[in-house]
């Protein structure tokens, strides 16, 4: 008798140890969240710069979701927030029916399904459609205590911040730094007038007009006072501008790079992609894809023994590639290796340069130099690494180091999707051509011969 009731004892301790362990597993799970993105691109995983950006926020946001039922939209809208709010605590969301709950969409002016209002500190942004880079450009929006302004200079024939031109203009480009939370603005140095103090950075894109002794003495104010300034300078262009940057021992070349092995296969003989990421830099580090450059040009430094200087070569094109003196090459896009005019490489064809003050309590100003405008127009800032290159560049140069990484890409046709080098694409050529039916062959007459000699 004792004994059947020590059993039942012990099954009784086990059943509710048992059941504690499960909601203890249970209470755990639901505080702790596993889950592995196993799909190619990381669809269902923030963009690196998404999580930095959220890890950063030092103010509370609420996003309010108002969908529609059975709106196809629905799960990856929820998916999104519910990715967003696994970073940080300080984003809390909200889903609201817009059928049941007219009264509360009005009152947030919201009139279409699958909006999101995005709420922090008395501000508030409303939108449709929401994306990755929407929402964290949102959050940004009303998170962030101010906004940083950059200047675009115009007047030498430089590409425009207003112009939808695919191959020209830099639209995307503004509304790429808009969602960082920047104001850019188009602005003319040409009376010699001062950069505005609220200038976070300055970039020149792509000139074709030289630039005035007055309008280098402007450039040269704004760096001593701290500024951060980008130029981006294509082949055969701006000797003035070229010897304004010699003074910061920033040597631009006339000659253009060449890189055969590393251009797009099938593609222009001069459009490669740049493979050499400093990872001393936090610009080229942050990198996820190499850039793709256009008809660039070489662009490196000069040794500096006084230290006033600090020089880093960011991007270089491969050890296949070579610096072209052939003058025609920019106009044709064919060249070839000549020994004695040409020099072999890796070529750097982006620096930046730290440039401290000569005397007083000024902040170093901060200098990057790319020897290709290309990459931040219309037509190639989606492809690889282009749009992080640029939005990273402009981050470190105002001083917003913390905002440079990776950003979602924009899932486009023809985009961001499979890209072969000329190499690769030999290589493709003599595995799938030659190799691979040669192998069959090879198989094919061994068997024969077997059976012919045992059969």
């Amino acid at each position: 008798m004792k004994s059947g009731l020590y059993h039942w004892l012990v099954l009784a301790i086990a059943t509710v140890g048992l059941a504690g362990s499960m909601v203890m597993v249970e209470a755990l799970a639901g505080r702790s969240v596993w889950r592995i993105d196993l799909t190619p691109d990381k669809a269902y995983t923030l963009a690196e710069h998404s999580q930095r950006v959220l890890r950063d926020l030092q103010r509370d946001v609420r996003v309010t979701a108002f969908l529609r039922a059975e709106d196809s939209r629905n799960h990856d809208i929820e998916d999104l927030l519910w990715r967003v709010s696994t970073v940080t605590r300080r984003v809390q969301y909200a889903v609201i029916d817009i059928n049941r709950n007219p009264a509360v969409a009005r009152q947030y002016g919201v009139n279409s399904d699958g909006s999101l209002v995005v709420e922090s500190g008395g501000r508030r942004k409303i939108f449709a459609n929401p994306s990755e880079p929407l929402l964290i450009g949102a959050i940004m929006q009303v998170s962030r205590p101010s906004r940083k302004r950059v200047y675009v200079v115009t007047g030498h024939g430089e590409r425009s911040v207003t112009d939808s031109d695919r191959r020209r203009g830099l639209t995307t480009a503004r509304a790429t730094l808009s969602n960082e939370f920047y104001d850019v603005e188009s602005l003319s140095v040409l009376a010699g007038a001062a950069v505005p103090d609220d200038a976070d950075a300055l970039v020149i894109a792509g000139p074709h007009a030289d630039f005035l002794p007055a309008e280098l003495l402007t450039l040269g104010e704004y760096l001593a006072r701290g500024g951060g300034l980008l130029v981006l300078l294509d082949p055969e262009e701006c000797p003035s501008l070229v010897a304004f940057l010699r003074t910061y021992h920033v040597v631009v070349g006339d000659d253009v790079v060449v890189d055969p092995d590393n251009r797009l296969f099938a593609g222009d003989f001069l459009t490669m992609v740049i493979p050499g990421r400093s990872p001393s830099h936090p610009v080229s580090a942050a990198l996820a894809a190499p850039p793709l450059f256009a008809q660039a040009r070489p662009v490196e430094v000069l040794a500096d023994a006084s230290g006033r200087f600090g020089a880093t070569v960011m991007l270089e094109a491969s050890a296949s590639s070579w610096r072209s003196g052939d003058r025609d090459a920019v106009h044709s896009g064919q060249t070839v290796f000549l020994p004695g005019r040409d020099r072999r490489g890796p070529v750097p064809v982006a620096v930046s340069v730290i440039v401290r003050p000569e005397a007083g309590n000024a902040p170093p100003g901060r200098l990057i130099v790319a020897g290709d405008s290309d990459f931040a127009n219309n037509f190639f800032i989606e492809y690889l690494g282009n749009k992080d290159l640029l939005v990273n560049m402009v981050n470190w140069l105002a001083h917003e180091e913390q905002f440079v990484g990776v950003r979602p890409q924009q899932q486009q046709p023809g985009v961001n999707q499979f890209f072969v080098s000329a190499r690769q694409g030999r290589l493709a050529f003599w595995l799938l051509t030659v190799v691979q039916p040669m192998l069959f062959l090879v198989v094919g007459l061994a068997v024969f011969m077997r059976r012919r000699f045992t059969g």
